[in-house]
């Protein structure tokens, strides 16, 4: 019987080593990257906006985090037209529906302010639009090592309303590198 009880206590003692372990999942994660938008300006055909992004993400959960991300999308135009800077500043939920693994999937709801900067020739601000603006959509992450993250591709719906003026419906890409904590 004392050899039944000391070979209990030894197993169990031994898997205290694995309590210690991570809970296999980043707490924290930040990146940023390339940003692609095709904006629906109502009026004139679709821009394309190239631009960046940074987005920051906290993890609650192996399969629940809040992301934060701020993008910028600019059209520079020769003098003959106009040209602008959009920025859009959103939070909300990202959803990993299958964890953090080598690839990981995720899915997120975003929303926030849609902010439309247009100089004017001086480079002043000849003119800047406030809208609510709201994004759903996911994209894909390639873990290259436990601390860096390729961001193969994430794709959203994104659309802003001025509450009074036309809905605008937008798409955007954005791929780029993202550090984990």
């Amino acid at each position: 019987m004392k050899r039944i009880l000391g070979l209990v206590a030894l197993l169990i003692l031994s898997t205290l080593p694995a309590l210690a372990q991570s809970d296999g999942y980043p707490k924290f994660e930040v990146g940023g990257g390339f940003m692609y938008r095709n904006y629906d300006l109502q009026e004139a055909p679709r821009q394309n906006e190239p631009g960046w992004f940074v987005t920051a993400d906290y993890n609650f959960a192996n399969w629940l985090g809040l992301d934060l991300d701020v993008d910028e999308g600019f059209v520079a135009a020769n003098a003959a037209t106009f040209r602008f800077h959009h920025f859009t500043f959103m939070a909300g939920p990202q959803i990993y529906p299958l964890g953090h693994h080598k690839f990981t999937p995720f899915a997120h709801a975003l929303f926030g302010d849609s902010t439309e900067l247009f100089p004017a020739q001086d480079d002043s601000v000849a003119f800047s639009d406030n809208r609510f603006a709201w994004e759903v959509g996911g994209g894909l992450d390639w873990s290259l090592t436990h601390h860096i993250a390729v961001r193969v591709g994430e794709i959203d719906f994104e659309q802003t309303n001025n509450f009074g003026s036309p809905v605008q419906n937008n798409f955007k890409y954005k791929g780029g590198v993202i550090f984990r904590f």
